[in-house]
């Protein structure tokens, strides 16, 4: 079942990191303007945020493996149409919107079946197995990407993405046995509501957090690429290896920050999150002054080392903190700052390209983004040492 659902994580993934490189040849194609590709990018995080409490809702009602099977379905298919039948910017926005509504279901599911299958000190280390799918996804996503654009064209590789998608949808439905959800459970569930759900400081504010920390992780992803080739005049190849080398540091920080805080840092996982924040902050900049492919290269590393780690302890901690009969609603609250924080970051970044005819105020907001979200987890922390 893990493997499964990390194959199809890589899928959901590389989805993203696919559209970043996919930008410079619709730009082309369709002569857009910064702002227009920014509401390609956007508007996939805007249905991906609005139906993170469905998604949520429905797991904890239907089950996992219904939820997780339709979101690679939705995803699939609406890739097949974005490759297909895009013809025009409206067109493009729809399928991504579309396809946004496929993504919502699959982090909550996954959750989901990590707290049903799983015990607590185990938890945050199975989920930061499954997490560190977008460090594989952004390792091999940058080099798939740039070779399938160059031999099929963008409409070609989402195509395949979509048959990807499907073909791993398909496998879950056959393989993976069906959840059993006794009927207490359910009768807990029914009575915990979502307003209860939003009046757990832990769940406020990892939303929060979840929200801050997207930003510069999405936003890097849509629009670093065209940064790398049109400002510091790289080579799409070269700039395959920057995002590269990201994805390594996502990998290897997942699974890594997983298990240091399952086996170590019980009831500090603020602290840490605070931590990793800061030093994110600090080295999102420093892949702004980098003039070299290798620079980048590095910083943007230890970008993703300290970013993924602060992510994957966000996730993580309502799956310690709170009762496993809405964990896919907590997750689905959680999840949904975290891609509304992936709306926000494409148009926010598009306008701010398009004012300052540059990347410097770019780049200074996707750095405070990180700063606020250290400081988001601190009233946690003096919580955790009460505790």
């Amino acid at each position: 079942m893990i493997f499964l659902f990390f194959v199809g994580y890589v899928f959901v993934f590389i989805d993203k990191t696919m559209m970043g490189f996919a930008l410079l040849p619709i730009e082309r194609e369709f002569n857009l303007p910064a702002e227009q590709l920014g509401y390609i990018t956007g508007m996939f995080f805007l249905a991906y945020s609005l139906f993170q409490i469905p998604a949520g809702w429905l797991n904890d009602r239907i089950g996992f493996k219904k939820v997780i099977c339709s979101s690679l379905f939705l995803l699939g298919g609406f890739a097949l149409c974005f490759g297909w039948l895009g013809a025009g910017l409206a067109t493009l926005v729809l399928f991504r919107f579309l396809s946004g509504i496929g993504h919502a279901g699959y982090p909550c599911s996954c959750a989901k079946a990590v707290v049903a299958n799983f015990e607590l000190e185990k938890r945050t280390f199975v989920q930061s197995i499954l997490l560190s799918s977008s460090g594989l996804a952004m390792t091999i996503g940058p080099f798939l990407a740039v070779y399938c654009l160059a031999h099929v064209g963008w409409r070609g590789s989402f195509s395949l993405l979509g048959i990807s998608a499907l073909l791993i949808g398909i496998c879950i439905l056959v393989l993976v046995p069906n959840p059993e959800k006794p009927a207490a459970m359910q009768d807990k569930a029914n009575k915990i509501s979502y307003k209860s759900l939003l009046a757990s400081p832990v769940v406020l504010l990892m939303f929060i957090a979840s929200f801050c920390i997207n930003i510069p992780a999405y936003g890097l992803m849509a629009w670093l690429p065209k940064f790398l080739v049109q400002q510091r005049g790289m080579p799409l190849e070269e700039s395959s290896i920057v995002v590269a080398a990201g994805g390594l540091g996502i990998w290897l920080s997942s699974v890594g920050a997983g298990w240091v805080v399952g086996r170590y840092l019980q009831g500090r996982e603020p602290l840490f999150i605070f931590v990793n924040s800061l030093l994110s902050a600090l080295c999102i900049w420093s892949v702004f002054t980098s003039n070299t492919t290798l620079n980048a290269s590095l910083f943007l590393f230890l970008s993703y080392i300290f970013l993924m780690a602060a992510f994957v302890t966000v996730f993580t901690l309502p799956m310690k903190r709170l009762p496993a009969e809405v964990m896919g609603a907590a997750i689905g609250l959680v999840n949904t700052g975290g891609t509304l924080g992936g709306f926000v970051a494409p148009i926010t970044i598009g306008y701010l390209i398009a004012m300052s005819q540059g990347y410097l105020t770019t780049f200074v907001f996707l750095a405070l983004a990180m700063v606020v979200a250290g400081l988001s987890v601190l009233p946690l922390v003096r919580r955790s040492s009460a505790a």
